[in-house]
């Protein structure tokens, strides 16, 4: 007769204790986290001056986390490649933009709405955040034209291929500066992300800034920097509009806001969609028409045209585009709100922004506004 064995008493005490220890991780992760945060201008700031302490005292000026790397020898334009060591300026920036986004947003924009009269905690947060992508917009998208202005690429998508490599290669140090900044810019933008109050938006904006840094990386190796250029010009543009809208709903301009969406939306329709296909077209079809079909892979010479990379390419423009399209979606959804409602509040955070740090009387005036609304169909019934 076998005999068949109980489970072991212990199980339900392990399973207890490997709870236990989970919580105790979570609560760790948490609390480090937290402390990131809060403290972003102390470490931003002590981690910069090390590195700029270490650059004048041991690397006599020319540390590589400090200073663009891979100057071209001899060149009288003083011109630059890319390469591997680009990635530490990279991770420069990402730190220096935690200390002027934590600096513009708690020292000046967060005192200046309070200032203003702006109430709710959750609304003075969301000022400072969407004014500071306001004044960076407005600062790498001037650039960005400046840099676009000065090359052949300016409104003329076949200059994306015309002499690639060879005219390609060579950076000049505003061009490689501009694209290595922006760069730390959105490995900055996951890193809050991350460590910041989650969103409901949350995938959505990981995976733009995801599929952002790797058209970023993937056109700065394969020498396509030009069509980067282009992008990111098409991308900051309307961005400006769409942060400064917000920020003119919190401080109560209701008719700047409404008058800042009408041309955000414009300027969203012409460079996000109109201009990006654009884009998009040359990079799968002008290519082939340039370039023609034989592959001129030859990493030495920085030349990496291919079908297969063009099209690995094409793909992440596809995918950024179609996330674009998702939130146009929303557009349209706050339009048909003004149509309808009146109500100008923005579809990815609406319920974020519409809760202050005072609840009941957040739930008064929404019981307050139902009643309202239920009064208002009673008399169009009684009509």
């Amino acid at each position: 007769m076998t005999m068949v064995e109980k489970p072991a008493k212990q199980s339900y005490f392990a399973d207890m204790a490997a709870k236990e220890a989970a919580a105790k991780r979570s609560t760790v992760t948490d609390k480090a986290c937290q402390w990131v945060v809060n403290n972003q201008i102390s470490w931003s700031a002590g981690l910069l001056a090390v590195i700029h302490g270490y650059d004048y005292l041991f690397a006599g000026g020319d540390s590589k986390l400090a200073h663009l790397q891979h100057r071209i020898p001899n060149d009288a334009q003083g011109r630059y490649a890319r390469g591997r060591d680009d990635v530490y300026f990279i991770l420069h920036w990402a730190i220096a933009f935690t200390l002027i986004r934590a600096t513009i947003m708690y020292k000046i924009l967060e005192p200046f709405a309070k200032w203003y009269g702006v109430k709710s905690v959750r609304k003075v947060t969301r000022f400072a955040e969407q004014g500071w992508l306001t004044i960076y917009y407005i600062l790498s998208n001037a650039t960005g034209l400046y840099v676009m202005y000065h090359n052949p690429h300016w409104m003329n998508t076949r200059q994306f291929w015309i002499n690639y490599p060879e005219g390609h290669k060579q950076l000049s140090a505003l061009m490689k500066s501009y694209y290595l900044i922006q760069m730390g810019f959105w490995v900055q933008q996951i890193f809050v992300l991350l460590v910041e109050e989650r969103r409901k938006d949350f995938v959505v904006m990981f995976v733009h800034h995801i599929v952002t840094c790797n058209l970023m990386g993937w056109s700065l190796f394969t020498n396509y920097t030009r069509v980067g250029n282009a992008v990111l010009c098409c991308m900051d543009s309307s961005d400006i509009f769409l942060s400064g809208t917000k920020c003119m709903r919190y401080l109560g301009f209701e008719r700047a806001a409404v008058v800042s969406f009408v041309v955000f939306i414009i300027s969203w329709v012409y460079t996000r969609h109109y201009l990006y296909f654009k884009i998009t077209y040359s990079v799968f079809y002008e290519t082939y028409d340039i370039l023609g079909p034989n592959t001129l892979w030859d990493a030495e010479n920085g030349s990496f045209y291919s079908r297969a990379s063009i099209g690995g390419f094409t793909l992440l423009l596809c995918i950024l585009q179609v996330l674009i399209i998702y939130w146009f979606a929303l557009v349209l959804r706050i339009i048909y709100r003004i149509v309808t409602q009146n109500n100008l509040d923005d579809s990815r955070s609406d319920s974020e922004d519409n809760d202050g740090d005072d609840g009941a009387g957040n739930k008064a005036a929404g019981a307050s506004s139902k009643a309202a609304k239920r009064k208002q169909r009673s008399k169009s019934k009684d009509e």
